[in-house]
Parts: structure tokens; C-alpha cells; sequence
């Protein structure tokens, strides 16, 4: 509706007192101040007794938000006030106008105003007040309704949401346009409770209720809060230097922190998801120009002063049991106080507790008798319960004590270590008092041993700082003196730390000792340093002995000491005494030993020898392992001083006793001399066996003792003697073995070959003859290489060169006899093998591949000789390989390809000749294998290979020279005989065996001995060929097409000439060929043709074929030649 201009120009001109502006909603909006409705204050410098952080209180109060909606409750123009104080009148309307004159005069005529005068004013008037204005009258009146609602029952009236609800319906308010009037009265209660600085816990309760009674959910909560933060920006920062903003505790940088706290704890509190909450807060921080972290941190330095207060109560009332950690936990959920804050607050808070017990506070003064504070009576208890109420670890816990307790601990007990070091105070006294002093301070065990640890190290420290002032200047007797002091202290901790029969100080040097320690007593201390005061010391306690040269044992014991202290390693010491004594020790030694090997030698010598020598070690306590490191070179050149009195280098006997006698002057065992004796004396014996081989190179029996007891008058231990009793056995085999490959390289080459192989020309007269290698069953060898190989076996055997060696055990039977019958038994017993020590290839007197050659050759030789000898060359044969150097294995491979090839001829020829093997076949084969030593597996493996390999060469020569179906027959019925299928035994290929079975059927099939009835045949040449049916049926369905076209093509060339005679036997043939296929040959062939086949057929003479038969071929026939 529209106002007529002139008639609006008279009326308003008509009442010029009346608010026109606020009668239609759009008064001037005016700024208020950022704390109070009324004119802002200035703000100056702050009371002195202003401190707003340690003000915060716990309890309720206050009213800011409900001041704040007062304002709220004030606003409005008066047609909304007019809607408020009778809302369903206007709504009662629906869509119809209400006439102006009726609103007007109810509405905006002031008092004082003539009737007549409206009256007169209004007959002008033509357009009336339309119905949105009064919706937006309506609604707008009922914001200030809500908030006056609020006001007047407070948010926490169990009947307000009630009426809240009675305030949407009375004036007719739709629910979204509700929840928009909700969230401005939350924000602008919001608003009021920040405006006053100080944070009350209850305004959090307060601000949940208010959001309760709304009924607002996540979503507008979070608009309302970034609402709300614009408009309390522009209300404070905007008017506030940024100084005082920094300042944390100006009130609108307090009021600011309230919001952001507030804030946080509606979001948590609300359930919103880590994303949800961040993006609210930061909206909220984007607001006040802020980062989230910054928002976060302000919000944390609110919530901790009133945790803080919790915890301070805490302490307070411990012991009316009035607090419990049920409580702390549900104040710091309602703080949002995570679990890292709380229990750095609580630890604080424990601290202090523990000061306080301990009567120490900030006033304490540094000079204040500290070794008399201790814990009250009942401070154990009373913080026993602190710490479960603050629900702190136990090491948490201990720690806390222990760090207020330690110095005070420390002040007592430093007092008591200097008296115990000093003498005047008893180990026992001592721990006494330390035990009490750590009752006083409620000190655990583990604090203790640490606290104690750390005053023995310093203690030792300062002692051993002392010593090495005098160490760098060389005051050597100070330095000892020093050593001495501190050996005292040593002693002196000890003694008191023993008293506490804790296991950790049992290794007390490797506990206050240990170089590689920095806090230990002499980590400050390098190894040069530690060797220094060490060699100082050393040195020393030989020359305050009487005889100023010798190491008393009192002496000795002290050294042992020092050196345990700095951590001397026991290499170091042997180089301590070796560098300090070693020198006088071998020149004792050296002349024991030139008195031994001289010419003057008496058992008196001896004894007073071993006198002297005795004494120098005991005087300066050396040690065996440095005796034997001089002894072992000493005796050396005693050994080359006898051997170089001996021309024929085997000394004497005597001379012998010599060196047994200064051996046991040196401290050495027997076994430390065979190094000695084998350098010096080892090649008088080596030669000494080389000589007793003489020509044959056979050592035989006279000899063997004298070689024994030459071993051990040379003192060459049993090992030694062997191994050089090998070599010069390998000396001699080395040519033998060479001979033999010589000789069997003129078996196997020509003069020419063997000279271009050995660098040497042999002369056409070298060669005895000029043959090839000959023999049996295509093998050949030499007589007279067997003669050497025997030789050189002998040479092994009878020198007894072979070792045996064990390798296990192995079950055995054998006879015995109980109770007068004989029973066998098994029983177990060691297993040996046979090892060659020396070998050709280990000496390289052979190649690998002329060993193998060489074996091959003997192993043949062994085969094709007859009578006893070829039982001797059996039995040689591995004896043989082990002297070569060949493995088992490679023995076995040689053998068994011997016998491959001797198989291959033997069966090649039975086969050839027989057809098959036979029972006396099989018994040759039988011996070969037990001359040849081939075991039973490889014997049918050589057997099954070489048929399969013949009967391969047989299928391939049928195939190739196109062989009946009588051959092929035969073939596949021998290898059935012999258990053989052709493909996966012989070895045959699909298509061969394909091949094959056309080659047998393919005939039978166009002469007729395969028909219809044949299945039987088929069958056992298909199984006998081993194809699967579905193949043979396959391949015999190809066979039949194959010759049903070539049968048609024969008998069209043969119409063509004009010879029917000619077709018969194939139209019969063709016939034959469509009854395997119900007559689908596949043919091609035009109907004029096909009558002239049939008709062919229908004129044949079948008198001898019954009548149903001779129809079922015609019908056959007809279905092959496609006639209908």
C-alpha cells in the first residue's frame, strides 16, 4: 500500500511532534560504549591495588549478559511496541488491510492532537498500512519480548523455556525466523558477560544454560560467536591503543581474553568435531586479527589461574579428606585443562608442598643452617595423599622430594664422609647417622645410592686433582704421597658405603672407576695420565723397600690397588712391569742360558740357576706370561747355539738333557719348545726319512723304529713329525705320478701332439708303438700304465700314508652266543673313512681333467683284466682316486659313465641280434655292475637309459625310411613287452607317436581289416601307442576324411575316363569310411555325380549281405555323397 504524497504531506505536517521515524522502523541507530550503556569514563592510570589476575574468582556474580539485554529490551519502534502489547490483534488480520484510519488512530496520534483534526486529515487519505509492515512490526517485537523474558527469570528458571516457547507462538514467529531472533539475544548476552573483565567459572554454566534454553544448535552458536566477536572488535580494539591491548592486564585486553575463553569452552563443550573447532575458533580469532595458536595460548593463561585455585584449595584442605581427584578431574574438563598442563601444574603444586613440610620458602636465606631442615611430623602421610589426589607416579613423586631434599642432605652428609675419610668417625657411625639423616628427608633408596655415589665421586675427584698438580711438575715423592691419600679415601668410602649392603657398590672400582665415564672419579683423567701416576707409583714402591729393589708384598698390594683405581687394564700393567723389570730379567735369563749350553754343565749349575732366577721374578712379582715372553726367544738361540755344535745337525744326547734342563729353568712346558725344535731340527729329520726310503721308496721295517726314536730325541712334537714325514713322502710321489701321466700321454697322443704339448722333442723311437687305444667294448688301455698306478699304490699303502679318520658311528651285526645258542645282535660302532693327506692334485704333480683320465684308464684296465690280477686292480681303484685327489662323487661319475658306455655296446648288440635282453644278458650286466662298484639305482638308471636311447634310434629309422604297419607294429608291441610307453619312456614326441599310428591304421583302414566292428582294435593299438582316446579319436576321425576326399578324387578321375569298373572297390572303401562318421565325410561333390556313385552302389551285387544292412550302407552312402 502507498500513501498519496499529498495527503502523507498534510499529515505529517498535521503532527509534527510525533516520531515518525521510529514509527516506521528506520530510526538512526546510535554506538554505545564498549562496558556500559552509559558515557564512557576515560581511562587512566590503574589502582595500585588494581591486580584483575589474582581476583579471578570461582563463585558466580555478576550480571553483564542480562545487563546487556536491557538495551536489547528498550529497542523498537512503537507500532513494534504497540504489536507487542497486543501481537494477535494484528495478526487476527490475516491477509486483509486494516483501514489507516483505524491504525493511524490507534497507533500515531500524539496526545493533544485534535480528533477532528485526524479526522479531517485522514479523509485524504486513500492507501492503507499492507501486511508486511505489520509481520516485520511482529517479529521485531519480539526480540526485545525474548530478551525482557530473560531478564526477568534469568537463564537458569526451570519454567523459562516454557515461556520462551509461549513467546514464538504469541507472536507467530516462524522457526527460522526464531532462530535468527535467538542467536541475536545470545550474542548480545555474550557480549554483556565480556564487558566485564574478570572471568567467572560460572559464566561458563551460565552461558550453557542460555544456549539450552534457545534451543540453538552447533551451527548457530558458532554464527552468533562470530558475530558477536566483529561487533566486540569494533566495540574495544578499534577505541583501544594497541599497548593496552598487549597488555595483559588491561581490561580489554581481560575482556578480549574472557571471549576467546568462553569461546573455546562453548565449542568443546558443545561436541564439535576437531575440524568444526577449529574452523569456529577461527573465525572467531580471524575476528580479533589473531592466529589460532596466539587464541589458544590466551585462552590457556585464563583457564590455568583458576586450576591453579583449585590446586591451592586442594593443599588447603587435605586433611578434611574434602577433596578428591574425582573433583580435579571435573574441573578441568570444565576448564578444558589438557592432561600435559595439569600435571605440570600438579608437580609444581606438589613441589611447594613439599617446601612447605620442609620448612623452606622464598624467604629462606642462602646462609640458613640447611643440614637442620627436615620433613614435620606427618609430612609422609600428608603427601602421600597428595599424590594419589594429584594422581602423580610414584618416580614423579620421588623426583620432587629428592630435589628439595637433596642439598639439604647433602649440606649433613658431606660433613659426616669428611670425618669417616678423616678417622674420627667409624664406618659404622657414619651410615648410622646417613640412615637417619635420609629417614628425616623421606629420601628412597634410589635417591640415596645416587646422592651417595655423587659425594664418593667428588670426594675422589678432589684427590686425584691434587695428585696430578704434583704429576706435571714431577714432583714424583709428592705424587706418591698423594696416590697414598688417595688410596685412604678409597678405603675409607668403601668402608661406609658397605654398611648399606646394597649389591650396586660391590664393584666399587668399576662403579667410581670407569675411564670411560666422564662423572666417574678419573674421567677427567686420560690414559697417558692414568699410565703416568701408574709408573710413578710402580717405580716408587720398588724404592722404598729396604733393599731399594724389590716389591714388598705390602708394597705389592698397594700397587694392586692403584692400579684397580686408575683403571689400569692388565695389558697395560704386563707393559708397566715389562718396561720397569724386564730388562733385569733378561739378562738373568741370558745368562742362565749361556751357562746351560756350555761345556761345563753340572746339576749344582742347575739349582743355583734356578736360585737366581727365582729370585728376580719374586722380588718384582713378574708374572708367567712375562717370563715366558723373554723365555720363548731365549731359548731359541740356546737351541741354535746346540745345533751349531752338531756338524751332523742331530745333537748328541747329552746336549739334549742340556736344553730339557734350561727349558725347565725358563718355565716353559714342552709343547712351548716344539716351535724351536722344528725350525732348528725339522730338516735333520725330513732328510732322515727321505734316506730311509732308499731306491724303492719304501720304508721298511728296520727302519721305522730307529725314525721314532730319532723323532723324539730331535723333540719334534708328533704332529710336526708327520707333517714332515708327508712331505718327503710328497717328494718322492711327485715324480711317480708325473711318469704315469707322461706314459698315459703317449697312450693318447702322437709324437707330434706330445711334443707340442710338453715343450720337448721325443724321438719316433719314444713311442713303443703307434696304435690307438684298443680294448672291449670300445674302451682300451695300456698294461703298462697299471704296472706304475700299482706301484704308486703300494708306495701309499705301505708307508702309511692313509689316515683314518672318524666320522661317526654306524650299526653293525654279528654273531654271539647265549645260553648255548647263537643269536645275531647289532651293535654300534665307530665309523671311519679314509683320508690321503698328500695327493697328486694337492701337490700339482696332475691336472684335473688328466687325474680323471687317469682313473678312467685304470678303472678300464681293472674291467678288461682276467684272474686274480683283475681282483687286485678292483680292489686298487679307490684307492687309486684318493691318491689323484678325486672326490667320491667324481669317482662315481666316471665309474658310472665307464659303465654307461659298456652297458650302451652290451645292449646295443643283444638288441640287434636277440631282439631283446635275456636272463643271461641280464647276469652280464649284473657282473659289470659289481666290477665297477656301481650301485643298484644307477645300474637300472644305465639299463633304462640305454633302451630308451635304442628304441629313440629304432622309432626315428622307422619314421625315416617309411616302414610298414608290420614294423611299426612290432615296435610298439616290444616296447610294451618291455613296460615301455612309447612317449613318456622312450621319449618319443607327439608327433612321431602320431605318426606312427597313421603309419598302422591308415592301411588297415583302406584294406578293410579296420570297419565299423573294429573297436576293439583301435582301442589296443591306441593304448598300446599310450594316447588318450580323445586324441586317437581325433587324429583317427582326420585319417578317415583324409582318405574319404582322396577316395572321391580317385573315383571322379576314373568316371571322367569312362572306367567305372575301375570304382567299385573304392566306392565299397568309400562306403566303409562314411559308416565311422554316420556318413559326415565332408565331401564335395554335385548331385548329377553323387546319382551316378549311388547308383554305382545300388546295381552292386550284395546277395550274401542281409537286406537291412546292404539299406543301412545306401542311407550311409547317400548322407556322404549330400544326396536327400
Amino acid at each position: 500500500m502507498y500513501f498519496q504524497s499529498g495527503a502523507l504531506t498534510f499529515l505529517l505536517a498535521s503532527a509534527g511532534s510525533i516520531d515518525y521515524a521510529s514509527a516506521f522502523g528506520i530510526a538512526s541507530q546510535h554506538s554505545f560504549s564498549s562496558f556500559i550503556t552509559k558515557p564512557i569514563q576515560s581511562y587512566s592510570a590503574r589502582p595500585s591495588t588494581y591486580n584483575s589476575r589474582t581476583s579471578l574468582s570461582m563463585f558466580g556474580g555478576g550480571g553483564g549478559g542480562a545487563e546487556e539485554l536491557k538495551e536489547l529490551a528498550d529497542e523498537g519502534d512503537k507500532l513494534s511496541k504497540t504489536v507487542g502489547g497486543a501481537p494477535g490483534l494484528f495478526k487476527a488480520g490475516g491477509l486483509a488491510a486494516i483501514p489507516a484510519a483505524v491504525a493511524l488512530g490507534a497507533i500515531i496520534t500524539p496526545p493533544g492532537v485534535a480528533v477532528t483534526v485526524v479526522g479531517s486529515a485522514m479523509s485524504g487519505v486513500a492507501g492503507f498500512i499492507g501486511k508486511n509492515r505489520i509481520d516485520v512490526a511482529t517479529e521485531a517485537a519480539a526480540k526485545p519480548a525474548l530478551a525482557q523474558l530473560v531478564i526477568d527469570l534469568s537463564v537458569n528458571s526451570p519454567e523459562i523455556e516454557d515461556k520462551i516457547k509461549e513467546i514464538q507462538t504469541k507472536f507467530g514467529v516462524e522457526d527460522e525466523e526464531f532462530v535468527d531472533i535467538c542467536s541475536d539475544v545470545y550474542k548480545k548476552y555474550l557480549i554483556g558477560m565480556v564487558k566485564t573483565p574478570i572471568t567467572l567459572t560460572s559464566e561458563m554454566k551460565e552461558l550453557s544454560n542460555l544456549r539450552k534454553i534457545l534451543n540453538l544448535n552447533n551451527l548457530a552458536v558458532g554464527e552468533a560467536h562470530a558475530a558477536a566477536a566483529k561487533e566486540f572488535y569494533r566495540q574495544t580494539c578499534l577505541f583501544t591503543p594497541v599497548e593496552d591491548l598487549d597488555d595483559p592486564e588491561h581490561p580489554d585486553r581481560m575482556s578480549i581474553d574472557k571471549f576467546l575463553f568462553l569461546s573455546e569452552r562453548v565449542f568443546r563443550q558443545g561436541g564439535e568435531t576437531n575440524e568444526a573447532f577449529k574452523y569456529e575458533m577461527s573465525r572467531v580469532a580471524k575476528a580479533f586479527d589473531l592466529k589460532i595458536g596466539e587464541v589458544l595460548e590466551r585462552v590457556a593463561e585464563v583457564v590455568e589461574p583458576f586450576y591453579q585455585k583449585a590446586l591451592d584449595t586442594t593443599r588447603s584442605k587435605i586433611d578434611t579428606d574434602a577433596v578428591s581427584s574425582d573433583m580435579l578431574l571435573r574441573a578441568r574438563n570444565s576448564l578444558g585443562i589438557d592432561e600435559m598442563t595439569a600435571n605440570d601444574m600438579h608437580l609444581v603444586t606438589f613441589a611447594d608442598e613439599v617446601k612447605c613440610l620442609l620448612g623452606k620458602n622464598d624467604k629462606t636465606s642462602e646462609d640458613a643452617d640447611l643440614s637442620a631442615l627436615a620433613f614435620v611430623e606427618g609430612a609422609k602421610d600428608r603427601l602421600s595423599k597428595l599424590q594419589d589426589i594429584l594422581e602423580l607416579e610414584d618416580l614423579e613423586a620421588d623426583y620432587e622430594i629428592s630435589s628439595e631434599a637433596t642439598p639439604l642432605f647433602q649440606a649433613r652428609a658431606l660433613a659426616i664422609m669428611d670425618e669417616a675419610i678423616a678417622g674420627s668417625l667409624s664406618p659404622e657411625s657414619a651410615w648410622e647417622q646417613l640412615n637417619t639423616r635420609q629417614g628425616e628427608l623421606l629420601l628412597k633408596d634410589e635417591s640415596m645410592k645416587d646422592l651417595l655415589a655423587s659425594m664418593v665421586m667428588q670426594a675422589m675427584g678432589k684427590s686425584f686433582e691434587d695428585t696430578m698438580a704434583f704429576a706435571k711438575v714431577n714432583n714424583v715423592g709428592a705424587t706418591y704421597d698423594k696416590l697414598l691419600d688417595a688410596l685412604g679415601v678409597k678405603e675409607a668410602c668403601r668402608a661406609v658405603l658397605q654398611q648399606s649392603h646394597w649389591s650396586e657398590f660391590d664393584d666399587f672400582d668399576g662403579l667410581f672407576f670407569d675411564p670411560a665415564s666422564k662423572s666417574s672419579a678419573i674421567g677427567f683423567l686420560s690414559r697417558a695420565d692414568r699410565l703416568r701416576l701408574y709408573k710413578i707409583f710402580l717405580a716408587r714402591s720398588v724404592r722404598n723397600s729396604e733393599s731399594g729393589k724389590e716389591l714388598t708384598d705390602e708394597n705389592y698390594e698397594k700397587v694392586k690397588d692403584v692400579k684397580g683405581m686408575l683403571a689400569i687394564t692388565d695389558a697395560d700393567e704386563a707393559d708397566e712391569f715389562k718396561m720397569a723389570f724386564g730388562q733385569e730379567l733378561q739378562k738373568t735369563l741370558n745368562m742362565a742360558m749361556f751357562e746351560m749350553t756350555g761345556d761345563d754343565f753340572t746339576e749344582d749349575l742347575v739349582k743355583n740357576l734356578e736360585a737366581q732366577i727365582d729370585q728376580v721374578i719374586n722380588d718384582y712379582r713378574l708374572s708367567d706370561s712375562l717370563v715366558a715372553e723373554f723365555s720363548a726367544p731365549i731359548y731359541m738361540r740356546a737351541v741354535n747355539i746346540i745345533s751349531d755344535k752338531t756338524p751332523s745337525g742331530i745333537p748328541s744326547k747329552e746336549k739334549m738333557e742340556q736344553l730339557d734342563k734350561l727349558r725347565y729353568l725358563l718355565g716353559m712346558e714342552k709343547e712351548d719348545s716344539y716351535n724351536a725344535h722344528l725350525e732348528i731340527f725339522g730338516n735333520a729329520y725330513k732328510t732322515s726319512v727321505s734316506e730311509s726310503m732308499g731306491s724303492t721308496g719304501v720304508i721298511t721295517k728296520e727302519y721305522r723304529k730307529p725314525l721314532d726314536e730319532l723323532k723324539k730325541r730331535l723333540g719334534v712334537s708328533e704332529e710336526d713329525s708327520r707333517r714332515l714325514y708327508l712331505d718327503a713322502m710328497q717328494d718322492r710321489m711327485v715324480p711317480m705320478i708325473e711318469y704315469i701321466v707322461l706314459e698315459l700321454e703317449r697312450t693318447m697322443l702322437n709324437a707330434e701332439q706330445l711334443a707340442r704339448k710338453r715343450q720337448k722333442d721325443f724321438g719316433e723311437d719314444y713311442f713303443k708303438s703307434g696304435k690307438g687305444a684298443s680294448g672291449n667294448l670300445g674302451l682300451g688301455a695300456e698294461a703298462n700304465i697299471m704296472t706304475d698306478c700299482m706301484n704308486l699304490i703300494d708306495f701309499y699303502t705301505v708307508n702309511d700314508i692313509a689316515e683314518k679318520r672318524e666320522i661317526g658311528t654306524k650299526t653293525i651285526e654279528k654273531k654271539v652266543v647265549e645260553n648255548d645258542e647263537e643269536k645275531t645282535v647289532t651293535e654300534e660302532v665307530p665309523d671311519y673313512e679314509t683320508v690321503y693327506p698328500i695327493t697328486g692334485l694337492g701337490s700339482n704333480a696332475v691336472q684335473q681333467e688328466l687325474a680323471e683320465l687317469l682313473y678312467r684308464q685304470f678303472v678300464v684296465g681293472g674291467f678288461t683284466a682276467q684272474g686274480p690280477q683283475a681282483q687286485r686292480y678292483e680292489d686298487a681303484r679307490d684307492n687309486l682316486g684318493g691318491i689323484l685327489g678325486l672326490e667320491k662323487a667324481k669317482m662315481e661319475e666316471v665309474t658310472n659313465s665307464i659303465g654307461s658306455t659298456i652297458y650302451e655296446n652290451y645292449i646295443n648288440n643283444s638288441m640287434r641280434t636277440k631282439g631283446q635282453l635275456d636272463q643271461q644278458d641280464m647276469m652280464f650286466l649284473a657282473n659289470i655292475q659289481g666290477k665297477l662298484n656301481i650301485s643298484s639305482d644307477d645300474s637300472e638308471k644305465m639299463l633304462i637309459d640305454t633302451q630308451k636311447k635304442l628304441l629313440s634310434e629304432e622309432a626315428n629309422a622307422i619314421v625315416a625310411n617309411e616302414s610298414g604297419p608290420e614294423i611299426v607294429k612290432a615296435f610298439r608291441e616290444k616296447c610294451n613287452s618291455m613296460g615301455l610307453e612309447l612317449e613318456a619312456d622312450v621319449g618319443l614326441s607327439r608327433a612321431m607317436v602320431e605318426e606312427m599310428f597313421e603309419i598302422e591304421v591308415s592301411p588297415a583302414l583302406v584294406n578293410g581289416d579296420i570297419t565299423i566292428e573294429s573297436g576293439d582294435l583301435l582301442t589296443e593299438i591306441q593304448e598300446s601307442f599310450g594316447m588318450i582316446p580323445e586324441d586317437a579319436e581325433k587324429m583317427f576321425l582326420d585319417i578317415i576324411l583324409r582318405r574319404a576326399k582322396s577316395a572321391m578324387s580317385r573315383i571322379k578321375a576314373e568316371l571322367l575316363r569312362g572306367r567305372e569298373e575301375n570304382c567299385v572297390d573304392i566306392v565299397l572303401r568309400l562306403m566303409r569310411y562314411g559308416q565311422f562318421v554316420n556318413g559326415e565325410l565332408e565331401l564335395s561333390v554335385d548331385e548329377a555325380t553323387g546319382w551316378k556313385i549311388f547308383n554305382m552302389y545300388d546295381s552292386m551285387d550284395f546277395e550274401d549281405m542281409d537286406k537291412e544292412t546292404v539299406e543301412s550302407n545306401k542311407s550311409v552312402l547317400k548322407i556322404s555323397l549330400g544326396l536327400s
